[in-house]
């Protein structure tokens, strides 16, 4: 028997494949479907018994367009995919919502059919073509029209194609009068695909209620207390532990409003307060609150902590502390020597590490002004705290900063995810030791006057203030009142950090410690090495601008290339080793004296504010001097000059810098130059 044929007509490509699918799924047993598309050109002669449109709009186009002869012309009723359903029930509740379809009338139908499947809570507002812009609106959705929905809205929910509804279904074949049994079939495959739908919908909700249950449950089982605030100013969260602080159950306080719960004072901070953190006692219990928002719930939430709780916290931060290595790690045991300026050093400053005010440490380089600034760390009130030091002529001005200070996250390129603690924050409770203060610029030194004075930090990029409780231990290897009157460091910092001064003696006025502090590092190296007598005397003899750290560098040279049990003259850099009787050779010529006087002179002043100094900047400092010398001449020179050791050479652009040779050098050319 041959089956009767069904044409379908629909506007698009999509629409036409899907109804024709469903169709098939549910009928193509018994009937034989052909399907037109409008936007795919329909045929100039349609004559077929039964005509199924899928819209009134597609059956009124149809019509302007093609000779359409039926028997019978029915328009379908479409319904919404039930397995799109659960991406609207995602849509906070409230949300105003663009529903998009290609004409009018279907849009309502859509709006009207999700109605009345009980999707209402949010408001669907209906697309209009040549309207641009639906204000307050951040969610559109469509069933299969995307492409319609305009660009700026940043949420877009496609729930597929509507199908037809049972009834359309029905209608269809009882047109064509098959037996009873067809029908009953295919409804019963109709009804097969909601059941199916239906129990993925209930898993979906036990999945949901397990996860709703499993957050209650973390929630309750943690030891703070925690409490949120919606905008309608309605409790919406009170957690066990909340409970047993306020002394009221959740089921009576969830959905009241705050000021019906907690005193105005409470109100005040958890509503309109600008701390994020308040002490409060709760029937005899101290707590601290911690306030937090969640501005894309306009929700507040607020923990309760109790202040016994909070002291073990910080103590276990202080421990972590210790093991990322913000320790001190030095006594004034660790410190050798037993010349009187040295041991009366370290008398003053184990009366400056009780006191709780900056210091700031004078000393060559080399002469371990570092070793100090622990030792008083951990002879202070403070020892239990963190000892954090930072070398601030080794940054730049903006990761120096950074670094001191912490910044927000998307403050600039790069910025770790949730910003970064700045060392003072990190050493608070603690020590800051500032090596180099010298060298910091002035945007730096004035921020850091700032958290002197006020006791409070403000991260780069942030709007908080953070309270702080830091001693800082500066140092510096130069002369800050001599660049106080340069212009160069602020004088309020200085008298900021200079309210405690110790000065560190530098090893040539205490060459009595070197036979001590040769036998300490000879040994620390882990081997049994003697050391001559005359490498004893000519540690004596020598200047050491470096100091000790010269002095270990030194050994540690002759320890590496010693061949014997003992370390003899042989074994000692002797170009780096010049000592006071043996005079640094000087050019032949005088004219060459004065040439390497004035580059070397001109060198370290650069090179002692952290600079290098090129080719050109030396040909024009030379004027300064009334010696100029062209950049061709300085050339010249700085090759004589590295030959010898004295300057090492920046290749490109980079300028030039003295040595610890060159140092001793330019002190015989200045005598020189002082003698004629």
């Amino acid at each position: 028997m041959k089956r009767p044929t069904l044409t379908l007509i629909a506007g698009s490509t999509q629409t036409k494949n899907v109804l024709y699918d469903q169709l098939q799924q549910l009928a193509g047993d018994y009937i034989t479907v052909k399907a037109f598309a409008i936007d795919e050109m329909l045929p100039h002669q349609i004559e077929d018994r039964v005509i199924l449109y899928s819209s009134e709009t597609t059956q009124k186009e149809a019509a302007s367009i093609s000779n359409i002869a039926g028997d019978e012309s029915i328009v379908g009723k479409r319904t919404i995919r039930h397995d799109y359903i659960d991406r609207l029930l995602t849509i906070p509740q409230g949300e105003r919502v663009l529903m998009v379809n290609d004409d009018d009338p279907s849009t309502i139908d859509v709006i009207e059919s999700l109605y009345q499947l009980r999707i209402n809570h949010v408001t669907f507002v209906p697309f209009k073509r040549g309207q641009l812009y639906y204000d307050n609106i951040d969610v559109a959705v469509s069933p299969g029209e995307t492409h319609l929905c305009p660009s700026y809205i940043p949420t877009i929910i496609d729930i597929g194609v509507r199908p037809f509804d049972m009834a359309t279904i029905i209608k269809v074949m009882n047109y064509f009068q098959l037996d009873d049994s067809v029908s009953s079939k295919v409804s019963e495959r109709y009804i097969r695909s909601m059941i199916v739908l239906h129990r993925k919908i209930l898993v979906a909700e036990q999945d949901a209620l397990r996860t709703t249950e499993h957050y209650h449950n973390v929630v309750n089982t943690v030891d703070d207390g925690i409490l949120a605030v919606n905008k309608e100013k309605k409790i919406t969260l009170f957690n066990h532990r909340l409970e047993a602080l306020f002394q009221l159950h959740a089921n009576d306080v969830i959905g009241l409003e705050l000021s019906h719960v907690v005193d105005h004072e409470l109100q005040e901070f958890i509503l309109n307060g600008e701390e994020e953190n308040k002490f409060v006692s709760m029937n005899g219990v101290d707590v601290v609150a911690f306030r937090q928002s969640i501005p894309e719930e306009e929700t507040t939430v607020v923990t309760f902590k109790s202040v016994n709780q909070a002291f073990e916290i910080e103590k276990t931060a202080q421990r972590e502390q210790q093991k990322k290595g913000f320790s001190a790690k030095y006594d004034f045991e660790d410190i050798l020597g037993e010349h009187s300026l040295l041991l009366d050093c370290v008398r003053i400053a184990k009366k400056l590490a009780i006191a709780e005010h900056p210091v700031l440490i004078n000393g060559e380089t080399g002469v371990g002004k570092e070793l100090f600034a622990h030792a008083m760390h951990r002879t202070s009130l403070r020892k239990n705290g963190p000892f954090i030091a930072i070398n601030c002529s080794a940054l730049t001005e903006t990761l120096l900063e950074s670094e001191l200070f912490g910044y927000e996250e998307g403050t600039f390129t790069g910025a770790q995810r949730g910003g970064k603690k700045g060392l003072f924050e990190l050493a608070d409770n603690g020590t800051l030791f500032l090596d180099e203060i010298g060298d910091i610029s002035a945007t730096v030194q004035a921020h850091l006057l700032r958290v002197l004075q006020e006791k409070e930090i403000r991260r780069i990029g942030g709007r908080k203030i953070t309270p702080i409780n830091v001693r800082v231990i500066a140092a510096t290897n130069k002369s800050l009142e001599q660049k106080m009157i340069e212009g160069t460091f602020r004088s309020d910092l200085f008298y900021r950090l200079n309210v405690l001064q110790l000065s560190i003696p530098p090893l040539r006025e205490r060459l009595s410690d070197i036979q001590l502090l040769t036998n300490y590092f000879v040994t620390k190296s882990g081997t049994w090495m003697k050391v001559d007598p005359k490498v004893i005397e000519a540690f004596t003899n020598h200047q050491w601008p470096g100091n000790i750290r010269e002095l270990k560098s030194m050994i540690d040279y002759a320890l590496v290339v010693a061949s014997g049990s003992t370390i003899t003259m042989d074994d000692l850099p002797h170009q780096r080793l010049q000592s006071s009787k043996q005079q640094v050779p000087l050019p032949v010529s005088s004219i060459d004296a004065k040439d390497h006087y004035v580059i070397l002179q001109i060198m370290k002043n650069r090179n002692d504010d952290g600079k290098s100094a090129s080719r050109d900047f030396l040909s024009k400092e030379s004027a300064t001097f009334s010696h100029p010398l062209s950049p061709q001449q300085i050339r010249l020179r700085l090759n004589d000059l590295e030959s010898k050791g004295y300057v090492i050479k920046g290749r490109g652009r980079a300028g030039s810098q003295i040595t610890l040779e060159g140092e001793q050098y330019l002190a015989q050319l200045t005598s020189y130059e002082k003698s004629r």
